[in-house]
């Protein structure tokens, strides 16, 4: 009989609560979510300097997560998909209202729903971004990296998550917590460069990586298997540093590549959410069109030195919330310049500096948590 994905995760709180962090573990969510950064063009500045945030809130979602929740849009199904549970698997209906008619809600549920999440959450952010609301889809993302992470791990895309079914019990944490935290391999993760790309059939995009990781739980098990072989462990108490060696040697390749490919996957999933919300246009596009900024630019204020008055010019990557004061030194505020919401683009306002003294004084601009100051002098 088949133990449904909620009862293991019920079981596994009584158990150890090392399991809670179902997925990655904890530190490899940060990992993906601090890493996909590298992976982002150059336009899109305020989420590549918020690498620290998104890795700090890359395990809200397990956080949220209510294992007594039997609702159908809980938390808990969001973070894997046994999808091999699913005769003919591979030509799954994509549409989640066609799955549910074939094999009824609560099995759907409880094998997961992490593909139609992980579009819900997609959908959220880029409504976000097109409202400007920075904060919220910052936190929006971080959740797309936790689901995004989930789906690249092979034990959440099997109906085997945990080896119960071929002697390879507790492989889960083993494999995802253990073996990638800071005693042994963590340290060993790394991430390559590599460029984004639109995704345009994202739910077709999501079930293609569930399915490539599905394809590696073979491999999974086979390195519990051997790691046992090569350690004398027999799967009782606490496995020993010489199973945890012998699984990384055996894994390290498919798990480097699925880090990798998780990233690589956040960020054009990122990327993606940007052009949708009309935040930036697509590369091939922009490399041939450049219609707006591809960085925030505060220009030096003309002219310089001034008397009273004088202009500043601004550049905008994407539109939200916009603050440019004026302050002295020591960083006391005189002068608030602009506050409002405004679109992506070119931007200038006049500063008058009549009722000022003589002097330098600093101004700055900022646009969500990216900020640029610059200096301007006053000469009467």
């Amino acid at each position: 009989m088949k133990i449904s994905k909620h009862t293991f995760v019920l079981l596994a709180l009584i158990v150890s609560a090392a399991v809670l962090s179902f997925g990655w573990g904890w530190d490899a969510h940060r990992f993906i979510n601090r890493k996909t950064v590298y992976h982002l063009p150059n336009s899109m500045l305020l989420f590549i300097q918020d690498s620290a945030f998104f890795s700090y809130h890359s395990v809200d979602a397990d956080a949220r997560r209510n294992n007594n929740d039997t609702s159908f849009y809980a938390e808990w199904p969001r973070h894997f998909m046994d999808i091999d549970d699913y005769p003919n698997f591979h030509n799954l209906p994509r549409s989640l209202d066609s799955v549910i008619a074939i094999y009824g809600w609560e099995r759907v549920k409880n094998n997961g729903i992490n593909p139609w999440a992980t579009i819900w959450v997609y959908d959220s952010l880029v409504n976000q971004l097109a409202r400007g609301n920075w904060t919220a889809a910052k936190l929006t993302a971080s959740d797309l990296g936790h689901y995004v992470g989930d789906a690249h791990q092979p034990l959440h895309n099997t109906r085997n998550y945990n080896g119960q079914y071929t002697n390879n019990y507790g492989i889960h944490s083993r494999y995802e917590t253990t073996m990638l935290n800071s005693n042994y391999y963590l340290s060993s993760l790394y991430i390559t460069p590599d460029s984004v790309q639109y995704i345009d059939d994202r739910i077709n995009y999501v079930f293609d990586y569930i399915l490539h990781t599905n394809s590696l739980v073979t491999t999974v098990l086979q390195g519990d298997t051997y790691g046992k072989s090569v350690s004398g462990w027999n799967g009782s108490g606490t496995a020993p540093a010489a199973y945890y060696n012998a699984l990384w040697n055996f894994t390290d390749n498919v798990t480097l590549d699925q880090m990798q490919k998780a990233t690589l996957n956040l960020a054009s999933l990122w990327y993606s959410a940007w052009v949708d919300a009309g935040l930036i246009l697509p590369t091939d596009v922009l490399d041939e069109t450049p219609t707006q900024p591809a960085e925030l630019l505060l220009r030096q204020n003309y002219p310089n030195p001034f008397n009273p008055s004088t202009t500043i010019s601004y550049e905008l990557p994407v539109g939200g919330t916009v603050s440019l004061k004026v302050f002295t030194l020591d960083g006391r505020e005189i002068a608030t310049l602009v506050k409002d919401n405004q679109s992506a683009g070119v931007h200038q306002v006049d500063f008058d500096a009549g009722d000022l003294a003589s002097g330098v004084y600093l101004y700055r601009l900022q646009l969500g948590s990216f900020s640029q100051t610059r200096k301007l002098m006053l000469l009467k």
